[in-house]
């Protein structure tokens, strides 16, 4: 691939960096069809210092790398589920989905090496949309096993109508009876489904702009300009105070802080290994 290709990339997932709570559509758009170098800067920015300073560009990051189906980018968005931020858990739970089967084993071996995961009730939500037996077998156990999540696992079983999750739902209801009413409600579901409602939206663009006229309505009502520079109370979810996010060249291979604060950007000594190489 020329240089001049890769340092588009690296625009675009600095374009990422300074989005805030409206998604660069064109950016993104270019970096799902981008080739497979595409991979390490979205990885990296996901694992990026950001990510624990409740930043945006991660969370589009994520978004990113599920579009394009990425093997490589799989335990980076799984990493992302152990922040405590819920936008950011929803980005991996939709970002999950387009792996479908693909990601069962992996998040199952990430939930079990990382018990108690305040995410985790979205990567059993992403396990139940497979369908996949072995996913469905794990949910069942956690149903009897995740006492804090029961509610959350039940409903995610209730929503496959496996006959095999059904009877392990009867007989948690037996078990608790009216203690719990969402498990009761969530049998109910399970036995007698109502009207087929609209399956959530499955593309990015319209599952993830919902954010952008959140953002205008709060600028309006706080007789802000639209498209003015969000703030930390930007939504329910991470905020875009000015912060470094870590990307590495795609062209040198040297590590880089970029400031958007000011759009300025450090160069770090390039990574041992790769000094040694070259």
């Amino acid at each position: 691939m020329s240089t001049s290709r890769e340092a588009v990339y690296l625009r675009h997932v600095l374009a990422l960096c300074k989005a805030g709570s409206q998604i660069p559509v064109e950016s993104v758009e270019a970096l799902i069809d981008g080739d497979a170098s595409v991979d390490p800067l979205l990885v990296d920015l996901v694992r990026s210092r950001a990510i624990r300073e409740d930043a945006w560009g991660p969370l589009w990051a994520v978004v990113v790398l599920g579009e394009r189906r990425s093997m490589a980018g799989l335990a980076a968005i799984l990493e992302a589920a152990r922040t405590d931020n819920d936008l950011v858990h929803e980005g991996v739970e939709f970002a999950l989905g387009r792996y479908g089967a693909a990601a069962v084993d992996a998040i199952l071996a990430f939930l079990h090496d990382n018990p108690g995961l305040d995410g985790r009730v979205h990567l059993y939500s992403a396990l139940a949309r497979t369908r996949e037996r072995r996913a469905l077998d794990y949910l069942i156990r956690q149903l009897r096993l995740d006492e804090d999540c029961m509610g959350a696992v039940a409903w995610a079983l209730a929503e496959t109508h496996d006959p095999k999750s059904v009877a392990s739902l009867e007989a948690i209801v037996a078990r608790f009876g009216k203690r719990d009413p969402e498990l009761v409600e969530a049998l109910e579901a399970a036995v007698h489904p109502g009207p087929e409602e609209p399956a959530p939206a499955e593309d990015w663009r319209a599952h993830w702009t919902w954010l952008e006229e959140e953002a205008a309505e709060a600028e309006e009502e706080a007789g802000e300009p639209s498209g003015s520079a969000t703030g930390e109370d930007d939504a329910d979810g991470p905020n875009f105070l000015p912060r470094c996010y870590d990307v590495r060249c795609p062209v040198c291979r040297t590590d880089l802080e970029y400031d958007t604060s000011d759009g300025s950007v450090k160069v770090n000594q390039a990574r041992d290994s790769e000094r040694r190489a070259s």
